[in-house]
């Protein structure tokens, strides 16, 4: 098994963090924060996916529970 197919997937908290970085790097930086832009929307993409497919995954169980048949055949 290779050791990327070990790796967790990086968490919401951590995109926000790695957001917070380069928010930072971009304040340090203003001359070059134009640069940084396709970076922090890469990020803001991957945190929206991972947010929405949370949300779906939510509501996937959330319709299992209250389905009168809700056994995985």
């Amino acid at each position: 098994m290779s050791r990327a197919a070990k790796r967790k997937p990086v968490t919401i908290d951590e995109i926000e963090s790695f957001l917070d970085l380069v928010a930072r790097l971009m304040g340090k930086f203003p001359r070059q924060a134009e640069l940084m832009t396709p970076i922090w929307r890469a990020l803001e993409r991957e945190r929206d996916k991972r947010v929405e497919t949370n949300t779906i995954l939510a509501a996937a169980q959330a319709r299992l529970a209250r389905s009168p048949n809700h056994t995985m055949d």
